[in-house]
């Protein structure tokens, strides 16, 4: 091999050294993504669990997350509106509105209605739900304004900025189905549509695995067509 190869050659494997480096480790990332996936999955739906054991007055944890739950409580009229809309109905809030149980006040994510029934009346008192614990990540601090409290507009469910606005715990379950009492029976809440959680976190892993293999071939190709032509230029 003649001097002429070698810095190039020593170039070339640590270039495809580094792309396979970064692939496998993408590789790992997407092992710990699907474990991570298939544990929330498993938590949101499972069999409803009591709440009390994952009720935390300081918010919930994150092994707590999207876990399935079911508990009586007692609505009130304290209500936040988020903004937010959904595919083929439009512009819309989700409904928040306050539910005490055990003597602990925190949000419920009743689900959606559409803009025009934003201030219609819903009602309060007993109701019991079957929903999922939920921490929202829908907050960005850099880009979410601020609650207009004025009209009762807001932008993100964050849970500690409701919590000192509203004067509740920063807690929130996401209703999946729900009833309130009425006339001594249980009848289904469908004054709002619910939204059920969905298990939304990005995995994009396979495919950045893929483009460093990838990367690393082609940079293997490179380097071998390199070092061909430097040789037969020397010989």
């Amino acid at each position: 091999m003649s001097a002429r190869m070698i810095l190039p050659l020593l170039f070339g494997i640590a270039g495809v050294a580094t792309l396979l480096w970064l692939g496998f480790w993408q590789l790992d990332r997407l092992a710990w993504k699907e474990d991570r996936i298939g544990q929330i999955e498993a938590r949101k739906s499972a069999a409803a669990a009591p709440l009390e054991p994952y009720f935390h007055e300081s918010g919930p944890l994150e092994e707590d997350n999207y876990r399935r739950v079911t508990f009586e409580g007692e609505l009130t009229e304290k209500q936040a509106h988020v903004l937010t809309s959904l595919k083929f109905t439009g512009a819309g809030f989700r409904i928040l509105q306050e539910v005490i149980w055990n003597g602990k006040p925190f949000m419920l994510d009743l689900g959606f209605v559409p803009e025009a029934q934003k201030d219609a009346p819903r009602p309060v008192g007993p109701v019991r739900v079957v929903g999922n614990i939920l921490n929202p990540d829908d907050y960005d601090e850099s880009f979410t304004p601020d609650p207009d409290l004025d009209k009762n507009i807001w932008f993100a469910r964050y849970l500690p900025m409701l919590a000192e606005k509203l004067d509740v715990l920063p807690f929130m379950v996401v209703v999946e189905t729900a009833e309130y009492r009425k006339d001594g029976a249980w009848v289904a809440y469908d004054a709002v549509t619910p939204l059920p959680v969905s298990v939304n976190i990005p995995n994009d892993h396979r495919e950045y695995a893929i483009t460093w293999f990838s990367l690393a071939v082609v940079w293997f190709g490179m380097t071998a067509y390199l070092l061909w032509r430097i040789r037969q230029k020397t010989v």
